[in-house]
């Protein structure tokens, strides 16, 4: 996001209409000198809410909210700063100043931008003229999708056939270029310059940042031989699926206040929600809730409500979500959770019963403590000795991601609640787990650090097997839990790369692989063709429950430093191997000397 100058910024308020640009929100009425409303910020039903265009300011006398213009319009669009000012500027007809010592906007962005416009046009223009444009039409009204609500969301239709934007763009190889960029097209295998669209006979729905301006798409299959089910664009410049959130810009254009944020799993969700009248609502986009998409809805809402169905899968994403969140938390943020009945979900459970009922069980639903200490209680024989004391070893653990102390003393009072034991005994338990957890991270730190200081040793000695096993089994660890880490555009290729040149590494560079040409893979999918593997599958299976767990970011870490260590190892290996392959002191004299320059050659690649 550009800067922009400090000086406009400061001189933004006293050029524009304060009254006006407030009016265009909330009906103002004459008093005086001043302009009056009902507060859009609380009920009320005798206005309070007072702008006075002398001091180019507004406040309410009832809930005491009160600033400037930009102010204003960060609170009520629930706008960033940046794009408060834009907003601003914008409609007051001003153009905005940027900081001209800042980074130069890259100028491909622009032309990415244009690109994803029209190529929403063509699929809403699709949806309306294609010669097989029934079938989509016919599952869009069996859903209960209404025109108006089609075309809030910019609904489209990508139509059978393998090149139909390949070959609308093919005759600019810039063009071309850019499309394969935002992963609108595929290459061929082993065919150069050649593609296929990524998207075919589809429903499609445009991915919108929180400017509204299209980033990527969805596509939802018309037929159940078709697969999968639904596909995302990858990874790309605009759009990084562990960072966005879907409805999120309609949510905020189309709802006057938001109090609490829902979260849901799927686009026909929040449609369906938004066709009875809940805008508050928005769905992660084919990935477990990241600490990115908290950051972002902790500024949108206070109360955030993670709704899921309540089948395993649902009950799997709301405890992941639970675990992302705990570190997250902070002073006035409240997270709740909605499982609902099994066999249903948001789309369905709209249609069978009225939003009013829907409101109700998003304010009944549970809390984060109340959730995180049923769903433990539900994992061990809680009326045991035994069972209560697992409930405090596994409580303990999570309450140690809590880095807001008021809410982990709160909790850590509900642990001795739920045990009938007293706050210093829980205390001492957390403690130790806080004890464990350190004395592991420094046992595993030394075991990779004895791996790498073995290719020091005059006489050969063997390496243990089960731990350089260790260092691959972390990294396959983490990637199967967050596809996410390979997926930056950035990145990615660099991480493959590493990767393949470790022996043995053939499972994480298939998974690596797998994980940055279908973005939005779930766990299962992601081991599925392993399936007919039965060894390798039942191992990935067990790796796919981490142990300790780890968040994103926590796995991101590891991720890294372990792919490091790996590396580190099979170099001192390898160094240690052309050594001790020397059959003369001149020969093992030559050896050093081109490992010393490779060395040096290195350093110097690096501080360039």
């Amino acid at each position: 996001m550009p800067f922009v100058d400090r000086d406009f910024i400061n001189d933004l308020p006293n050029r524009v209409d304060i009254v006006g640009l407030i009016n265009k929100r909330v009906a103002l009425k004459k008093a005086g000198k001043d302009y009056k409303a009902c507060c859009p910020f609380h009920e009320e039903k005798t206005p309070s809410f007072t702008v006075v265009p002398t001091k180019q300011i507004y406040h309410c006398f009832g809930c005491g909210e009160s600033g400037g213009i930009i102010d204003f319009i960060m609170k009520y669009d629930h706008l960033a700063f940046v794009e408060a000012i834009e907003t601003v500027a914008g409609e007051s007809g001003i153009s905005v100043v940027y900081d001209q010592t800042a980074k130069p906007v890259d100028m491909r962005f622009k032309r990415y931008n244009k690109l994803m416009e029209e190529l929403s046009s063509f699929y809403q223009e699709q949806l309306k003229t294609s010669a097989a444009k029934k079938k989509v039409v016919d599952y869009a009204k069996n859903r209960g999708v209404s025109g108006s609500i089609a075309k809030r969301f910019e609904l489209g239709f990508a139509p059978p056939g393998w090149t139909n934007l390949f070959d609308a763009y093919k005759d600019s190889e810039e063009s071309t270029q850019d499309l394969l960029k935002m992963g609108m097209i595929v290459p061929k295998k082993d065919k150069k310059d050649d593609y296929y669209d990524r998207f075919r006979d589809r429903l499609m729905f445009p991915i919108h940042n929180t400017k509204g301006s299209v980033i990527g798409f969805g596509g939802r299959v018309l037929s159940s031989k078709d697969n999968p089910k639904y596909l995302n664009s990858p990874e790309t410049p605009l759009f990084s699926k562990s960072k966005e959130l879907y409805g999120l810009y309609h949510c905020r254009k189309y709802s006057r206040k938001i109090d609490a944020i829902i979260v849901v799993e799927g686009y026909m969700d929040v449609i369906a929600l938004h066709q009875q009248g809940i805008t508050n609502v928005v769905a992660t986009l084919g990935t477990a809730t990241t600490s990115s998409h908290l950051q972002v809805l902790s500024r949108t809402a206070e109360t955030i409500v993670f709704c899921f169905d309540g089948d395993k899968a649902g009950r799997d994403a709301a405890w992941k979500a639970l675990q992302t969140s705990l570190p997250a938390i902070t002073a006035g943020l409240v997270i709740k959770f909605l499982l609902l009945p099994e066999g249903e979900d948001p789309d369905t459970l709209i249609n069978s019963e009225s939003a009013k009922a829907f409101n109700k069980r998003v304010d009944e639903a549970q809390t984060l403590s109340n959730f995180l200490f049923e769903h433990i209680k539900a994992e061990v024989p809680f009326n045991t000795i035994e069972g209560k004391t697992l409930f405090l070893e596994k409580s303990a653990a999570l309450v140690n991601l809590v880095s807001y102390p008021i809410y982990q003393q709160q909790l850590i009072e509900g642990i001795a609640q739920t045990i009938g034991q007293n706050i210093t005994q829980v205390e001492k338990a957390i403690e130790q787990n806080i004890a464990n957890n350190t004395q592991h991270y420094y046992a595993n730190a030394l075991e990779q650090a004895e791996i790498v200081n073995q290719s020091f040793q005059t006489k050969p000695k063997r390496t243990s097997p089960s731990s350089i096993k260790s260092l691959m089994s972390r990294m396959i660890s983490c990637v199967i839990n967050y596809p996410s880490l390979v997926n930056d555009p950035e990145t990615s290729s660099v991480i493959e790369e590493r990767a393949r040149k470790l022996p043995k590494s053939d499972v994480l560079v298939e998974l690596i692989r797998h994980a940055q040409v279908e973005s939005d893979l779930s766990k299962e999918a992601l081991l599925l063709p392993y399936k007919s593997k039965e060894r390798v599958y039942n191992r990935l299976k067990e790796l796919s429950v981490m142990e300790p767990f780890l968040s994103e970011y926590e796995a991101k870490e590891e991720f890294g430093y372990t792919l490091t260590a790996a590396e580190k190892f099979y170099e001192r290996k390898s160094t240690k191997a052309s050594i001790l392959s020397a059959k003369t002191h001149d020969e093992e004299k030559a050896v050093m000397q081109d490992i010393m320059k490779s060395k040096v050659s290195a350093t110097r690649q690096k501080k360039s």
